[in-house]
């Protein structure tokens, strides 16, 4: 009978995990927790494959010696990475309120990251032993094994911490689903500690990733199906959201409504295949020229919307002039007809004005029909 070291197994299935994930997380991929949830499976793969590869050199050193040195190299050059990674997902489903007083945590998690680099990457090339060492084929622990094991133990820790110290600042609907995330990933490194032969702590984070997959990733009913931007009610809500905040900072923000001038004539002439690709064209367009921080929606039909933390007229105006070129390279490219373009209505929300969320979006909606009126003169 063939024996297998639990490990293999354990590594191979939490792999297997990560990859399903990967394949399966399209969704949101426009979207900036949809990223920022890649990166963390991407992360953990990469840790789990340098660990498997880390602990063959080790059972083989006569052969594979160095592929045990690049392994654990590479695991303890990333591992802080993988917290930092979950961090940044956290935020996306934070609102502005907090922003500053969250930087604390962020940038105590960025220094641990960037040190730990540093300090893992000094012994490693002046040979230091500080970490983690191999002596006629054996690995060994450094002097300072366990002194960085405690502090990513503590990371590890706060990462809780800061989910449950901002929990009212996450959506209401992702409040608890979310710390999953780092709850799994504390229960993993305790296992750790009792079973040095299974890596449960990427264990724990690909079982928290799981989890948030199937309760929203996969089926986020605030994200367009075409798209993969936010949808009609999602933008509600955010519209919501930084309509509350401006009133209480006195911070306001801009939102601009979009419609996509002679949509029909791309579905009369090239098909109705060729206008769903034009939607998603167009949304691709939008997220790349106003970038992660805005939020961009598709408001309906051939109508998106945008709202950026910015009160800048002359940004905002760069940006649309960006859009217009843009989609004017698109138009020849694909060959849409003539005419193909955007009509805008922007507004900057003032604090003072008592205006609901409600309210604000009509008023955008009017200013964008009015252009998209003057545009039909000429096509």
């Amino acid at each position: 009978m063939i024996q297998v070291e639990s490990w293999i197994i354990l590594n191979f299935f939490t792999s297997f995990l990560l990859v399903l994930l990967l394949i399966f997380q399209n969704t949101t991929s426009r979207l900036q927790k949809g990223r920022k949830y890649s990166a963390i499976l991407v992360c953990t793969l990469i840790l789990l494959a340098a660990e498997s590869i880390g602990r063959i050199g080790e059972t083989y050193p006569d052969k594979y010696l160095l592929l045990g040195q690049i392994g654990y190299l590479i695991i303890f050059l990333l591992d802080p990475v993988d917290i930092l990674s979950a961090v940044f997902y956290m935020d996306c489903w934070m609102d502005e309120e907090s922003h500053k007083s969250r930087n604390i945590f962020r940038v105590a998690f960025e220094l641990f990251a960037i040190i730990n680099l540093v300090a893992v990457s000094v012994s490693f090339i002046f040979r230091l032993r500080w970490f983690f060492y191999f002596e006629n084929g054996i690995y060994y622990r450094g002097s300072f094994f366990y002194i960085r094991a405690t502090i990513m133990m503590i990371f590890i820790v706060l990462l809780i911490v800061y989910a449950v110290v901002f929990r009212k600042h996450i959506m209401s609907e992702y409040k608890y689903t979310v710390l999953f995330l780092p709850l799994f990933a504390f229960l993993g490194s305790i296992m750790q500690v009792f079973l040095a032969n299974l890596d449960t702590t990427y264990a724990g984070i690909s079982l928290g990733c799981l989890i948030l997959f199937f309760a929203y990733q996969s089926r986020d009913v605030n994200v367009d199906y075409l798209t993969g931007v936010l949808n009609r009610r999602g933008l509600d809500i955010r519209m919501q959201d930084m309509v509350k905040v401006s009133t209480a900072s006195g911070r306001d923000f801009t939102a601009v409504m979009m419609d996509v001038d002679h949509f029909k004539d791309i579905n009369d002439k090239l098909g109705h295949s060729a206008g769903d690709k034009a939607i998603k064209t167009i949304a691709g367009v939008l997220e790349e020229i106003f970038g992660d921080k805005a939020y961009i929606g598709r408001f309906g039909g051939d109508e998106f919307c945008v709202i950026i933390d910015s009160t800048s007229t002359k940004e905002l105006s760069d940006k649309l002039e960006q859009v217009h070129k843009a989609l004017a390279r698109m138009r020849r490219k694909h060959g849409w007809p003539a005419g193909v373009d955007v009509s805008c209505g922007y507004q900057c929300y003032d604090h003072a004005s008592g205006m609901s969320a409600k309210q604000f979006q009509e008023l955008i909606d009017r200013l964008m029909y009015m252009e998209k009126q003057e545009h039909h003169k000429y096509f």
